[in-house]
């Protein structure tokens, strides 16, 4: 039985940080850890992503990824099978021979213990032309992924941010975990100077930006720009940081309450613009 429910942000294929103690408190068989987008499980499609799964799944913790933007959809990974999970209540995709790693739907919702949850993958990849060109390919038709590392679907469709609306809209949620965010909360003090903004496919973000003001929900956390901190009243990126879900609902109950929060936690420059 899962007892424990933690959240950090990418991990790109890293788990180094398991046995650096701050899993100590935590027995295996009784935790499991929802990474916001980008494992790095599906990365490399090869050998490499097997080993890395093996090592991971046998250290006995539970884990639940959202669908990030530099990872295969599971989907396109043979020997995924879509499973009912009853500790979640609701649909994963496995492969049995690592049953402790289990993706979640691109747009769906779930109970992680307590939590009622929206959870909502994908995202677009600003060194998306940069890895093509540095492979050779100018032409995403002929994109081979195992050698560029970037996925032509790694956003959802049109279509499919129709159907997450409706499915999801008009919902009170305790939390919503993304990969990318609405844009009207994107770090841009985090953007990389190297990149050309203008060329960078928001799709996504903007349709966010409507969604939020359609649902209810006590925090909303992404992950995708590589910081922790507090983005907004109510929302928060994550990186490398692990925190229960109890901690952040509590945390921002109080907030709610008294205004107050604790003066270690790291704030955006914006976090005062509100939501």
């Amino acid at each position: 039985m899962i007892k424990n429910w933690l959240v950090r942000g990418d991990t790109h294929g890293d788990f180094s940080w398991m046995t650096n103690g701050c899993l100590a408190d935590y027995k295996p068989n009784e935790t499991a850890i929802i990474i916001l987008g980008d494992a790095g499980f599906n990365f490399y499609l090869n050998t490499n992503d097997d080993k890395k799964k093996k090592a991971v799944n046998d250290r006995g913790y539970r884990f639940y990824c959202v669908r990030g933007n530099h990872e295969a959809r599971p989907t396109d990974i043979p020997g995924m099978q879509d499973i009912y999970d009853e500790d979640v209540k609701g649909w994963v995709y496995m492969e049995m021979k690592y049953s402790n790693i289990r993706y979640l739907h691109d747009y769906s919702d779930y109970c992680f213990g307590k939590y009622f949850t929206a959870v909502i993958g994908g995202a677009y990849s600003v060194d998306k032309w940069w890895r093509l060109n540095s492979a050779g390919i100018h032409d995403v038709k002929y994109n081979n992924p195992k050698k560029t590392g970037w996925f032509a679907n790694e956003q959802l469709t049109k279509q499919e941010l129709k159907e997450a609306a409706e499915k999801l809209s008009g919902l009170p949620y305790d939390f919503v975990m993304t990969h990318t965010c609405p844009i009207s909360w994107q770090p841009t003090d985090l953007f990389l100077s190297a990149i050309n903004q203008s060329e960078v496919d928001s799709s996504m973000e903007l349709w966010m930006d409507k969604f939020k003001d359609h649902i209810k929900y006590v925090a909303w956390l992404f992950g995708h720009y590589h910081q922790d901190r507090l983005e907004r009243p109510h929302v928060e990126m994550y990186y490398k940081d692990i925190e229960s879900l109890d901690t952040i609902y509590e945390r921002w109950l109080k907030y709610d309450e008294t205004g107050e929060l604790d003066w270690w936690l790291n704030k955006s420059p914006n976090f005062y613009m509100g939501e």
